[in-house]
């Protein structure tokens, strides 16, 4: 599993058209999230969904890092070939001043 800040996603998502799925659950996504970020959560992984591929690189973002590993481990275990998983998760975008960060 590749690992990146949150830094490193922000920048990397200026520069290329990079897929960030957060996989907290609805209220967490709903009290603060980044804009443009789709919501899927683990527990939906864990059910067995999935998200709908495509042929973007994905960055998986949690709160801070931990439920966005294991989103990382299921999906690479099934084939997803570059899943990236936000350290730092939420909380590193908030720390860090990010402007695309969205209070519910």
């Amino acid at each position: 599993m590749k690992r990146m800040s949150y830094e490193e996603i922000a920048q990397k998502r200026e520069q290329e058209d990079l897929r960030i799925i957060d996989v907290r659950e609805q209220d967490e996504y709903d009290a603060v999230h980044v804009k443009g970020v789709e919501l899927f959560p683990l527990s939906k992984l864990r059910e067995g969904e999935r998200p709908e591929p495509d042929d973007r690189p994905v960055a998986i973002i949690c709160r801070s890092g931990g439920r966005s590993a294991m989103a990382c481990q299921i999906l690479e275990g099934e084939g997803w070939e570059e899943c990236i998983n936000v350290e730092g998760g939420t909380n590193a975008a908030i720390e860090m001043g990010e402007e695309e960060v969205e209070r519910g």
